[in-house]
């Protein structure tokens, strides 16, 4: 019955489906599965001793305030989406400038106030969208926070405390990122998921490049206004990073929630199919991962994708949309539109309806409004858009 209320759904909206045969969406063991684990090691402990220090001379700034100091203005949706028509697409696009015509910063992740409070859909009253962007040589991530209906935005520089006196840009490509409460996460390698608190920014002097104390006495966030704290972390034990070919351990690329379970889900991007989709525990009146007995949190469900070029994944009821290379484009070179990927883990999955951005990468389900949310990188066609999440899938 669902089945045929989902084709219903597609048909009445114009939506459709293609051609393409389903592809094995397989379980992983239960016994490999169990081996994906991470530990926080006392990362919160020590960044937080630091930070308590460093707030004395840095008092610390909450979201409302950096929203209030917005200093860009995104445009309504500007660019082309590839997403098929009857969806509707609703967003918007960066500032007509360097945001949007240069690759300064490369836009990655994505998450926002339908993640950090799935009833509401609110932070402080405002819808707010957030994105993570490196630079081309991985050595620093920002932050942008947006206004979703007013769409002013602030960038803000990612950063570690180094000392009780000190900090130091934080190197990365900024993959995915979700948030849960005040904690947002942002996995900046691929083996490492760092910590950031949306109730503390520090407003630094802007006037130089350096990152942390500077010579003349002053804090700086290479020319921003304003640095934003990592708070804690979650890597694999032993450490080490991995790139975007499968290898002992899933890379931590994208990340979302389901909020259908209260599961933290990691995904890793591969050149072709096989990459590791995760489920860990997590605990959402905390806002943090959950550790088993012997103090580390193990992963307790795992896929492998059958999605070429992999990008995002996010999941509801047990069904995940990904984004990822279409079918037409698989091993050929260039730049081309993405495709969402839809199925049931352990199952299958099938291409849905249309196309999506060019290099379309991280998504974000939003509960409160049934949004699906993406965003893609590709130069001068730079989006940040919704469609409804029944729509697209023909499931509640």
């Amino acid at each position: 019955m669902r089945l045929v209320l989902g084709l219903v759904a597609l048909l009445l909206l114009g939506l459709t489906t293609t051609a393409q045969a389903a592809a094995n969406f397989p379980r992983l063991d239960a016994a490999t599965v169990d081996g994906y684990r991470l530990t926080p090691g006392g990362s919160f402990a020590t960044y937080g001793s630091r930070i308590e220090q460093l707030d004395k001379k840095l008092p610390p700034r909450e979201l409302p305030d950096l929203l209030g100091d917005a200093n860009r203005k995104a445009r309504p949706l500007c660019h082309g989406t590839y997403l098929a028509a009857a969806l509707k697409p609703a967003g918007f696009c960066w500032e007509d400038a360097n945001d949007d015509k240069t690759n300064d910063w490369i836009p990655q992740g994505l998450t926002g106030s339908g993640d950090a409070d799935p009833v509401t859909g609110t932070v402080g009253g405002k819808r707010v969208v957030a994105t993570s962007w490196h630079t081309p040589g991985d050595t620093m991530v920002r932050l942008s926070f947006v206004d979703a209906s007013g769409l002013g935005y602030r960038h803000v520089l990612l950063v570690e405390p180094t000392s009780d006196n000190d900090f130091a840009a934080v190197a990365g490509h900024g993959h995915g990122m979700t948030w849960s409460g005040n904690l947002l996460y942002v996995a900046t390698t691929g083996g490492l998921i760092r910590v950031f608190d949306t109730t503390h920014f520090w407003k630094v002097d802007a006037s130089a490049a350096t990152v942390g104390l500077g010579a003349d006495g002053k804090y700086h966030a290479a020319y921003y206004d304003y640095a934003m704290p990592q708070i804690g972390a979650y890597w694999y034990p032993g450490g080490g990073a991995c790139t975007t070919a499968t290898g002992v351990r899933p890379c931590l690329s994208t990340l979302s929630f389901d909020h259908s379970d209260s599961t933290f889900v990691t995904a890793e991007h591969a050149a072709e199919a096989g990459g590791r989709i995760l489920r860990w525990p997590f605990d959402a009146s905390t806002g943090r991962l959950v550790p088993a007995a012997d103090g580390l949190v193990h992963a307790k469900e795992g896929f492998s994708s059958p999605v070429w070029g992999m990008q995002g994944a996010v999941s509801r009821n047990g069904y995940f949309v990904l984004t990822g290379v279409c079918p037409e484009y698989a091993g050929v070179a260039g730049d081309h539109p993405s495709c969402l990927h839809g199925g049931v883990g352990g199952v299958s999955t099938s291409r849905l309806a249309g196309q999506a951005p060019v290099n379309s990468q991280n998504l974000s389900y939003w509960p409160a409004t049934g949004e699906l949310w993406l965003l893609n990188e590709q130069l001068r066609e730079r989006v940040v858009v919704h469609v409804p999440w029944t729509a697209l899938t023909g499931r509640a």
